[in-house]
């Protein structure tokens, strides 16, 4: 049974211990926790008063602002709830990639959701898993609880790069079961479609959903750093192409460049924070600039 001492290490652990997981707008969990939630009713801290409308329940009037005012206001509460955390996670065959990072990009993008569970899980919060390629290959909705979690770790270890990519066919099949808002953290190279992509972007978005879109990469794909005439091939179609690295180079990196300005772009106007991160780098500390 996979455990969390499968993808992080001790020292991982102890610098994730130091961090908290929220989400930049409201949760909509099931239960006590520590987030804001959006639902109004009654609870224990007082948000903000709205006028009085006929079949409003009269326990919730505001009776001093009546004698103060000679007007009916209903008091509205906040309650406080677990925080729903989505891990949407590329598994297509590009993902197996590695070159210069410390593993491959499905490894090290599997740890990063690997963190993110356990965080979630050391605050009380609930946890989901999506893994897909060109179609979804395993959903986990969230949920709390040691025996879910246990579920959610060995669907990450079991799992394995292959495939290939289709976002926007893949997740639409989501449409109506990540109802509830939460935080969702989607992990891929995105050496897809773009506009698949947003359009599953835009549909989380619709729903109200807090979306953190992380493209993984390994550093080799940023710049290139190959000599002489190279085999270079689609890990996904198995097309191959024979290039002469030094003649590519400049074309590829503002080929690659434009591309990551254009989701930076795109994801600013839906609200989407969009991060580049490489596998060479250390997980916590991606962890620590995603959610301080």
């Amino acid at each position: 049974m996979a455990g969390f001492s499968d993808f992080l290490s001790a020292e991982t652990m102890r610098r994730l211990d130091r961090l908290s997981l929220s989400s930049r707008w409201t949760a909509e969990g099931g239960r006590a926790g520590r987030h804001t939630s959006v639902v109004k009713g009654a609870s224990v801290e007082f948000r903000d008063h709205r006028d009085y409308v006929q079949g409003d329940s009269l326990r919730h009037l505001d009776w001093k602002l009546f004698g103060r005012s000679e007007r009916y206001f209903i008091k509205q509460f906040q309650e406080e709830t677990s925080l729903r955390v989505h891990l949407v996670l590329d598994a297509s065959g590009s993902m197996a990639f590695r070159h210069s990072g410390r593993s491959t990009k499905y490894a090290f993008a599997r740890e990063l959701a690997a963190a993110t569970a356990y965080l979630a899980h050391h605050q009380q919060d609930s946890v989901g898993l999506v893994v897909y390629d060109d179609q979804v290959r395993r959903w986990l909705p969230a949920q709390s609880g040691n025996r879910h979690l246990r579920n959610v770790l060995e669907a990450l270890s079991t799992q394995e790069p292959s495939g290939r990519t289709d976002t926007g066919k893949a997740l639409e099949a989501l449409a109506g079961g990540m109802a509830r808002r939460g935080l969702v953290l989607m992990l891929s190279d995105l050496l897809d479609s773009p506009e698949a992509v947003f359009r599953a972007l835009a549909h989380f978005r619709r729903r109200g959903h807090d979306v953190v879109l992380v493209q993984v990469l390994d550093p080799s794909e940023l710049d290139l750093p190959f000599d002489g005439v190279s085999d270079f091939i689609d890990m996904e179609t198995g097309e191959r192409l024979e290039a002469d690295t030094a003649l590519i180079r400049r074309a590829y990196c503002e080929a690659i460049g434009s591309a990551i300005d254009g989701f930076r772009s795109r994801c600013g106007a839906l609200r989407v924070d969009f991060h580049v991160v490489t596998t060479d780098r250390n997980p916590s500390d991606i962890l620590s600039e995603l959610f301080n």
